[in-house]
Formats: C-alpha cells, sequence, structure tokens
C-alpha cells in the first residue's frame, strides 16, 4: 500500500475519451458514429525542481484522421520563475521554450516562443495574469504569428457559484465566450455557456451532479447555428468520457423546446423517485452500521468488561 502511494504521488495521469454522434447522419444510413478522439497523458515528478508530462492523442473525423504525440519538460528556476521545454510531433509539430514569473505577490506573466517543424513559422506569445480580488483574477494574453490574436479574460470563483468570460480578436476572426456555474448544493450543480464569433453562436444549459468521490455525471443542451445538440460528460478521477450528440440541423422552436424541456423534466421525475429515497436509504443504512460498529467497540473495551 506504501508503495502504491508512493507512485501515485510522482505519477498523474489523465485522459479523454471523446465519440461524436449524428442522429441525422443515421437516418441518412451512414451509421451513427461520427468520430472519434481519444487524448492521454502522463505527469512525472523527476526531483524536487524537475518534471515530465508525456502525452498524445488520436482522432478520426469520417474518412480521416491523425495523431499527435507531446513532451514538456519543466524546470523550477527559483520560488517565482520556471521555465518549460516542449517538442511535440504529429500533424502540428513543433519545438518550443516558454518561461514563466511570478512579478508579485498579485501578478504573473508568461512568455514563449514556438517554431513549427512544418513550415518553420514563428510564434511569439506573452500571457499576463493579475489577482484583481480574493476571489477574481484577470488575464491578457498576446499572440505573434500566422495566426496572431489578442485575448482578454475574467474569472470569478466564490463557494457557490463562479463565471469568466473571454474576448479574443484575431487577424482575420473574433470569438467571446461567457460561462457561469451555480452549485445548488455539494453534489450537484448547473451551467450557462455563451459563444458568439465569426464562426460560431451558440449557447450551452446544462448541470450536473457528484455520483461518489471520484466521479460525476453532466448533461448539456446545446442550440446553435450548428444545430440542436446533447452532450454527455462522464468524469471518474482523471479519465473523461465526453458523447455529444446532433440531434438536428434544423432550428425548429418545437424541437428545440422538447429537447430541453423533455431530459429536464424525466430527470427530476427520477430524482423525486428513485435518486433521492436511494441516497436516503444507503445515508441511512451507512449511518446504522457505523452505530453498530460503535457499540461493538465500546462493548469490547477494557473498561466496558470491568
Amino acid at each position: 500500500m506504501k508503495e502504491r502511494e508512493k507512485v501515485a504521488a510522482h505519477f498523474q495521469s489523465s485522459g479523454t475519451i471523446l465519440a461524436n454522434m449524428s442522429l441525422p447522419r443515421y437516418l441518412n444510413g451512414n451509421g451513427l458514429l461520427r468520430g472519434m478522439a481519444m487524448t492521454s497523458e502522463i505527469q512525472s515528478q523527476l526531483s524536487k525542481h524537475n518534471a515530465v508530462t508525456i502525452g498524445g492523442n488520436l482522432a478520426v473525423n469520417g474518412d480521416e484522421g491523425g495523431g499527435a504525440a507531446t513532451a514538456v519538460f519543466r524546470h523550477q528556476l527559483s520560488e517565482v520563475s520556471s521555465v518549460e521545454v516542449v517538442a511535440s510531433a504529429g500533424l502540428r509539430a513543433l519545438i518550443g521554450v516558454q518561461t514563466t514569473r511570478n512579478l508579485s505577490s498579485h501578478s504573473a506573466a508568461t512568455m514563449g516562443i514556438a517554431m513549427s517543424l512544418k513550415d518553420g513559422s514563428l510564434n511569439l506569445s506573452n500571457l499576463w495574469t493579475r489577482q484583481l480580488s480574493e476571489t477574481a483574477s484577470g488575464h491578457i494574453e498576446l499572440t505573434l504569428g500566422p495566426h496572431s490574436s489578442v485575448t482578454v479574460g475574467w474569472q470569478k470563483k466564490e463557494r457557490r457559484r463562479s463565471a469568466s468570460g473571454e474576448v479574443k480578436f484575431g487577424t482575420g476572426s473574433f470569438e467571446t465566450s461567457v460561462h457561469y456555474t451555480h452549485r445548488f448544493s455539494p453534489k450537484s450543480l448547473g451551467c450557462i455557456v455563451g459563444r458568439v464569433g465569426s464562426s460560431s453562436l451558440e449557447v450551452e444549459v446544462g448541470g450536473g451532479r457528484k455520483l461518489s468521490k471520484f466521479s460525476s455525471v453532466r448533461w448539456l443542451y446545446i442550440i446553435g447555428i450548428q444545430g440542436i445538440s446533447w452532450k454527455f460528460e462522464l468524469y471518474r478521477g482523471g479519465q473523461k468520457l465526453i458523447i455529444p450528440i446532433l440531434l438536428t440541423r434544423n432550428l425548429n422552436p418545437m424541437f428545440a423546446t422538447g429537447a430541453f424541456v423533455v431530459p429536464a423534466s424525466l430527470y427530476f421525475v427520477l430524482k423525486k423517485l428513485f435518486i433521492k429515497p436511494y441516497y436516503l436509504r444507503r445515508n441511512k443504512q451507512k449511518a446504522l452500521e457505523e452505530e453498530e460498529k460503535t457499540s461493538a467497540q465500546d462493548s469490547s473495551s477494557p473498561s466496558a468488561s470491568f
């Protein structure tokens, strides 16, 4: 057990599996699965100041596919600064280096440079972050290269709610996104996301529930210019399973309302009739078992026998 805990302290793994499904594609006789993607990452703490991360991804979309492998070496130069060396092979092969330094107790800056091994182009990036208050922070990012852009963002996180917003202006595009999450209880939450850009316009509404100490599930309803979709997300430790399902590409008001109301109503009915009573019975059973265990320990103690 101690060896397992020692290994877990030095190695951390995470991964994501994405299964993209399409109902219109299935109705046309082309199959339900539109594409799949998988990412995996392992981080190891080599020493007190050195860490390495190795990851990779594979993606298949129709008849096309690709993959990439990435390695990152991180060295802590001092208490306030660090440097990272990045190397990636695949469709977006590149090498780069970036350094991060805490400018003060409330602000930090990151500067990096990367070179593409495919066409030799350079990409420069600068990121400044600042703690605006105890619960809020902001950042500004400047990127110079083939896809130059300026990004301004803000985040606020409290005990029961969190919100963030970001505006990005590129050489030929722009994008704005807003996220808001509200925790109704320690085990359930609701969220809403809005995105507006030169090639996107969509709104996400959904919620999630914690199933156990290490696992949780989420359901999202998405409506935008690309159609109406559902998204199911399952989290287990550092692993994620994401299943987006495209329901229709037509923005029909009746279908849009039904696609949101029917699953939400079904969840509240199941929660009222099955989920909540099940958790109440399980917590009650655990309380009885703990009480019996405590009683048995008290009866077997020397003071009780005396």
